[in-house]
């Protein structure tokens, strides 16, 4: 029976084999990393696939993770323009994202690049926001009802699934609310279906994320919430907190994910909390700007006192308010600078990196 299995499975993937991909391989909150390169680096303008590739991080315009990121990012609507001689340009749906007006702009951009993809928008019409079955029976649905081939009916469910994950986390699906008023602002917490401890969890409203380590518990949360939560979105970032993961799967694997997608680091060291320590070592192989916090200056090693370290004292007069502003200059100016909020061993990397 296994060997039956096998020879048939080989047999679908010879029937699709050379045929061209119709829907996406790459998700949507990676593929946006496209139209963020053209805009940042080339201020909107279109860029040259080569360009664009050295932009991203990749040496060559024709490896084949680069060519997959671009293609994906050209049927998401992004970006016109695919192949590494390409001229990339920016499409109205990635300056919405990326350069929105409104927070209610971005969220209806995102939408509608999920649903510029003519399979993701028949699935989600088929489905009606009801809740996707089980993987067998899900694939089972998309090879009869949609004709997606059996050996990429795993692929697709996988992108499919994280995209609509990636669209609530902003607010931006609802199958039974349709957002008219573009200057309407974005609802601020929102109880979450799937979230076991059914703990408030915030609405997106960034694509750049901050990941914040620190110790929880009571006056930890608290300070993350009235402080951490605005000074970090103040400058510009989407706050993102180990315990507001609810995804199944290693603890670990999930920490290591949210550090690689991270532009920024923020680290409480305060009591020298073991956890925060072993994260903070993952977060300097993955070779990303840190900026410290803690209440006690002993709290942070003498060899990383040297990069930027913010003290506070809660005897102080007003002293959240000072934090507040402290953390949004910090993180602003680790933006600009990132090369200064990363110890020297893993600054050799980050420097080799950039100038590839």
């Amino acid at each position: 029976m296994a060997k039956s299995s096998k020879a048939k499975k080989s047999i679908d993937s010879l029937e699709t084999k050379g045929k061209i991909w119709t829907f996406p391989k790459n998700i949507l909150e990676e593929s946006i990393l496209i139209p963020k390169a053209i805009d940042e680096k080339n201020a909107g303008n279109p860029m040259h696939a080569s360009d664009l590739s050295k932009a991203l991080g990749y040496n060559l315009p024709n490896d084949w993770r680069y060519l997959d990121l671009l293609k994906s990012a050209n049927l998401y609507g992004l970006v016109n323009g695919t192949g590494q001689s390409a001229i990339v340009n920016l499409e109205k749906l990635g300056q919405d994202i990326v350069a929105p007006s409104s927070t209610a702009e971005r969220q209806q951009a995102l939408l509608a690049a999920f649903r510029h993809v003519p399979e993701f928008k028949e699935v989600e019409a088929f489905y009606g926001g009801k809740k996707i079955p089980e993987d067998e029976f899900f694939l089972n649905t998309l090879t009869r009802n949609f004709k997606i081939p059996k050996d990429r009916a795993e692929k697709f469910a996988e992108i499919f699934k994280r995209n609509l994950e990636f669209l609530k986390s902003f607010n931006a699906y609802h199958p039974d609310q349709i957002i008219e008023d573009k200057n309407e602002p974005i609802i601020e917490y929102t109880q979450s279906a799937d979230n076991p401890s059914n703990k408030e969890t915030r609405v997106r409203k960034y694509l750049d994320s901050c990941f914040v380590m620190m110790p929880f518990g009571l006056w930890f949360d608290i300070y993350y919430q009235d402080i951490y939560v605005p000074a970090i979105r103040e400058a510009g970032f989407e706050p993102v907190r180990a315990d507001e993961l609810f995804s199944t799967g290693s603890v670990v694997e999930q920490i290591w994910e949210q550090i690689t997608k991270a532009k920024i680091i923020l680290a409480d060291l305060t009591d020298k909390n073991p956890n925060v320590f072993y994260e903070l070592g993952l977060a300097h192989a993955a070779i990303k700007p840190v900026i410290f916090v803690s209440s006690k200056l002993e709290d942070i090693p003498f060899d990383l006192r040297h990069l930027r370290v913010i003290i506070y004292e809660i005897r102080e007069p007003n002293w959240s308010d000072k934090l507040k502003k402290n953390i949004s200059d910090y993180l602003r100016n680790a933006n600009k600078e990132p090369e200064k909020s990363i110890p020297h061993p893993f600054r050799v990397n980050f420097e080799n990196k950039k100038n590839k």
